[in-house]
């Protein structure tokens, strides 16, 4: 498991989200703990799924995951849960690989 700094992390996909301007109508309030929300449902499905042990991430699951968390806290926002879970896996994939925080094994 990689040491990831990650309000760094969460800064990085702000200002990402924030220079696409798709999501410029969600208040920013909201788009951050939004973010928060995602951070966390992520982690929780590596460590049910077997991440943290050593498992490989399955992007399609985590995608479906994370899709469902966001349309259960955000209802006003599920038309755009799917748009902005891509958005946060790119970026956070981004992000970790900026830091060489990722395992390509």
């Amino acid at each position: 498991m990689y040491d990831v700094d990650l309000a760094q992390m969460k800064g990085y996909i702000m200002d990402k989200l924030a220079a696409e301007g798709d999501f410029g109508f969600i208040p920013a309030g909201t788009l951050s703990s939004m973010v928060d929300d995602l951070m966390r449902l992520d982690a929780e499905f590596m460590a049910a799924s077997g991440v943290d042990d050593g498992e490989v991430y399955d992007e399609e699951k985590a995608f479906d995951a994370l899709t469902e968390g966001v349309k259960k806290g955000y209802g006003e926002y599920q038309m755009y849960a799917m748009r902005l879970v891509d958005d946060y896996m790119d970026f956070t994939e981004e992000y970790l690989a900026s830091v060489d925080a990722i395992d390509w094994e």
